[in-house]
């Protein structure tokens, strides 16, 4: 028994030293091969550092810019107080509208102060490395695209019909303080325009709301007004209307205003006019939107057919609007249908798409809204126009996320500039 065991031990110590034989073999070959690679592998990882450094914005050889918009894009309200958000008190009469002027961080913009430090258009000269010298932004607060259109295109106005023609010169009249100030603020945009269009390696556009917002104020105030004129006593009826909207105004009851001028219009005998002209307007200006657009873009190629044109597009800016702290009521939610028409069509629909870049900005940063219970307290302490103009904007947040949209675009970054039709709001 012994004899075997002993047989049997030996047995397996020959074949344990055996294997230890082959794998020591093996670790040889396999640290010889292991060798090689990790040679090789350093070689292929030096390589490889040395040549994918990340494209950045400088990269891009961009050295003109030029931006047109309006309020949304000049950093409107970004820097306002609380003391400047409760004293805000915009004047909308018959004659135009007039904002605050003499407040630098509330006033309307001009050419020695065409932005606000912070604004997206600045973000974005600053990132692609440029100076005040490379770069210029048109935009200023109430502009619509007719008269973006203008300052890019002069001899556009011969073109436009009367109605359009009385907006848009109420707009360059009544938002830049005097008729005066308005028609040299534009003379001097346009001739910017004509010396920097050619020129510009990127031109980018954020424009539209105002067409829906302010033309049908402007086409309302001139039906009523028309309707009274030569007649002493319903003119003082419109005058009545006109003292108590902008007295609703400075509380910032707006439905309030809108009221006092539909009631002044059923005495009158102007409701009906009063009412198509506010539905007929507002297709007048999804439609007005469409056409300039299509016609900056053509125009801009025909000067520069190599410049990169980006299209900011709109976002819903009563979103969080709501009466209380409960997502499920934001009452301000519903009017995304207004930006998402817009936007469908600047992404999806315009026939010169493949022309520009299209950067979706539906998620943008605004201000948090005040909920509307805590209105009539606020509405104690100073006009709530203020903060409506406030929050309806982009925050700081807001236009530093613009910007990095724009910027992802321009590299070719995925998920800044698509749209899904199906996700409209």
């Amino acid at each position: 028994m012994y004899e075997i065991r002993k047989g049997r031990k030996e047995m397996t110590n020959t074949k344990n030293r055996r294997f230890v034989a082959l794998l020591l073999t093996l670790v040889m070959m396999v640290l010889s091969c292991s060798v090689s690679l990790f040679a090789f592998a350093e070689d292929e990882v030096e390589a490889t550092t040395t040549v994918t450094a990340e494209k950045t914005l400088k990269d891009l050889g961009i050295k003109y810019y030029v931006h047109f918009g309006d309020s949304m894009s000049t950093g409107y309200m970004m820097n306002a107080t609380q003391e400047d958000l409760q004293s805000f008190n915009p004047s909308i009469s018959l004659d135009g509208m007039q904002f605050p002027t003499d407040n630098p961080r509330t006033a309307t913009h001009n050419n020695k102060n065409p932005y606000t430090k912070g604004s997206y258009p600045s973000l974005l000269a600053e990132a692609l490395g440029l100076d005040s010298k490379h770069w210029y932004s048109f935009a200023r607060e109430g502009l619509c695209t007719n008269d973006i259109h203008r300052i890019i295109d002069p001899g556009y106005y011969n073109y436009m019909d009367d109605q359009a023609k009385r907006n848009s010169d109420t707009a360059f009249s009544t938002l830049f303080g005097t008729a005066e100030q308005g028609q040299e603020e534009y003379n001097g945009m346009v001739k910017k325009a004509a010396k920097l269009l050619p020129k510009a390696d990127l031109v980018t556009f954020g424009m539209g709301p105002n067409d829906i917002i302010f033309s049908p104020i402007f086409d309302m105030m001139y039906v009523l007004k028309n309707a009274v004129s030569g007649n002493s006593l319903y003119s003082g009826v419109v005058q009545q209307a006109e003292d108590l909207a902008n007295a609703y105004l400075a509380q910032g009851n707006a439905a309030g205003a809108y009221n006092a001028y539909f009631d002044a219009a059923k005495i009158v005998g102007a409701l009906p006019e009063l009412l198509a002209t506010a539905s007929l307007s507002i297709v007048r200006g999804y439609m007005a939107i469409q056409q300039n657009w299509e016609a900056c873009v053509n125009y801009v190629r025909s000067v520069n057919p190599n410049c990169t044109i980006v299209c900011v597009g709109g976002y819903n800016a009563t979103r969080d609007l709501q009466f209380m702290s409960m997502d499920f009521y934001r009452i301000g939610r519903n009017m995304g249908f207004a930006t998402s028409i817009m936007n469908v069509y600047w992404n999806n629909t315009c026939p010169l798409r493949d022309q520009y870049l299209f950067v979706d900005i539906r998620n943008v940063d605004l201000p948090t809204w005040p909920y509307m219970m805590d209105w009539p307290g606020m509405l104690m302490n100073g006009g709530f126009m203020g903060y409506f103009m406030y929050c309806s904007h982009p925050s700081k947040l807001g236009h530093q996320q613009i910007a990095n949209a724009i910027g992802d675009a321009l590299l070719g970054k995925p998920g800044t500039n698509t749209l899904p039709v199906t996700s409209l709001l």
